[in-house]
């Protein structure tokens, strides 16, 4: 068999046809590669074709506040202000500080059984709002604190304490106030460690959306006296900063509703892809021989 020449080999030809004639073998001997190549990048962009527009391309539904103007100032958003009231089976802790020797007796190991009751091990130590409202305290008796804000029942406190310590001081919390995050997110309980937790901070501190949920349609249930009220809130647009269930208040679900992937469409794409690019494959291997 012949050997052609390199394409890079100087050629000296005796006649037109004999250059013409090696020009052809040359040209017909490196088409394989040229056409190789070219199905190889066709495979290549094809993939990050796919990659580009159906995984890496964020919807306008996983995008906050997607209506916000660059630059922009919201005015007359709802109050921030938002302190919730006292309510039954509420756990509150008390604690007093004062200048008087006999202070301590007041800040005495507490459970739900009352002042100067030990708490078991494993529950949380406070005063237990019970079903009438009402919490017994040290030397004051029986308080009906159901309704009342934190810094009402610490006034009251303050003020029925003067008879028995000097300069009392009084700082109330709740002990076990909580919202519970589901869905499309890490699902979990959060405690409520103030008074002005929004549904932003509780959807951070649950690793976020991401692409999994639809920040479009969150369902916050929240009870009301006897009642539970349902309110699905969109956080694509600037709307979330009116709303009263921006701060969310305790005992308060918020879900997450996930993206509904259609199975079917999904795998007649993949289906395709899949086989075209096997049949690229083999052609490529047929002309590479």
């Amino acid at each position: 068999m012949q050997k052609l020449p390199s394409a890079n080999s100087p050629l000296k030809f005796r006649d037109f046809r004999e250059s013409k004639r090696i020009w052809i073998k040359l040209t017909i001997a490196k088409a394989p590669q040229t056409i190789g190549s070219g199905l190889i990048n066709g495979v290549i962009f094809i993939g990050l074709f796919f990659c580009i527009f159906s995984a890496c391309t964020p919807t306008k539904n996983s995008l906050y506040f997607y209506n916000l103007q660059k630059d922009t100032t919201l005015r007359n958003l709802v109050s921030k202000n938002y302190e919730p009231a006292i309510q039954k089976n509420d756990l509150l802790s008390i604690a007093v500080a004062s200048l008087s020797p006999d202070n301590a007796f007041y800040n005495a190991p507490q459970s739900a059984l009352g002042p100067l009751a030990q708490g078991t091990a494993g529950t949380l130590a406070g005063y237990l709002v019970d079903t009438n409202g009402n919490i017994p305290f040290v030397k004051i008796g029986i308080l009906h604190v159901e309704g009342m804000t934190r810094k009402a029942l610490k006034d009251t406190l303050e003020k029925k304490l003067i008879p028995y310590l000097r300069d009392a001081v009084v700082s109330v919390g709740f002990l076990n106030r909580h919202v519970t995050i589901l869905g499309a997110v890490n699902s979990q309980v959060l405690s409520m460690p103030g008074d002005n937790m929004t549904i932003l901070d509780a959807l951070a501190a649950s690793g976020d959306i991401g692409d999994k949920g639809r920040v479009d349609n969150v369902l916050v249930i929240r009870e009301k006296d006897d009642s539970k009220e349902f309110k699905r809130l969109n956080l694509t647009n600037n709307s979330i900063f009116y709303s009263p269930y921006y701060y969310l208040q305790p005992n308060d679900i918020v879900y997450v509703e996930p993206v509904k992937i259609k199975a079917g469409n999904t795998s007649h794409i993949i289906s395709y892809v899949s086989t075209g690019i096997t049949l690229l494959i083999f052609i490529l291997n047929q002309l590479l021989r």
